[in-house]
């Protein structure tokens, strides 16, 4: 009978263990960042074409979509339904920078910054 309390006692102790352990991981979107100061527009040459110059064209060269070279990644963008004038949230090319997207690796809160504001201005090939 001692033989089976401890066996009981046991099994309580190892499901407790098992069902303490488990976690629940979930991935809160990013706050939107700060608007740019006012009158100052982001502009897509100036601000956002050096991103993708710089962390993008290794591999969106025109071998890979989007293809993020400087006169073809504007129209490669829309082309590729990547941008929603507008609405950053809904636009892959902002979301998928975002902690837990697939180019989350190649993002910062700067350049995702800068991504967000172009298109919140209405993603103008400016």
């Amino acid at each position: 009978m001692r033989k089976i309390k401890l066996i009981n006692l046991i099994a309580v102790l190892l499901g407790l263990f098992l069902f303490g352990a488990c976690e629940y991981a979930s991935i809160q979107p990013e706050a939107p960042p700060p608007p740019p100061p006012p009158g100052d527009s982001t502009s897509f040459s100036l601000k956002v074409q050096p991103i993708f110059n710089s962390n993008c064209i290794g591999c969106h060269n025109g071998s890979t979509n989007p293809d993020l070279r400087e006169n073809k990644s504007y129209q490669s963008l829309f082309d590729n339904n990547l941008v929603v004038k507008s609405n950053p949230e809904g636009s892959v090319l902002y979301t998928c920078l975002q902690s837990g997207g697939v180019m989350a690796n190649y993002g910062n809160s700067t350049n995702n910054a800068t991504i967000y504001n172009w298109i919140k201005e209405g993603a103008k090939n400016n």
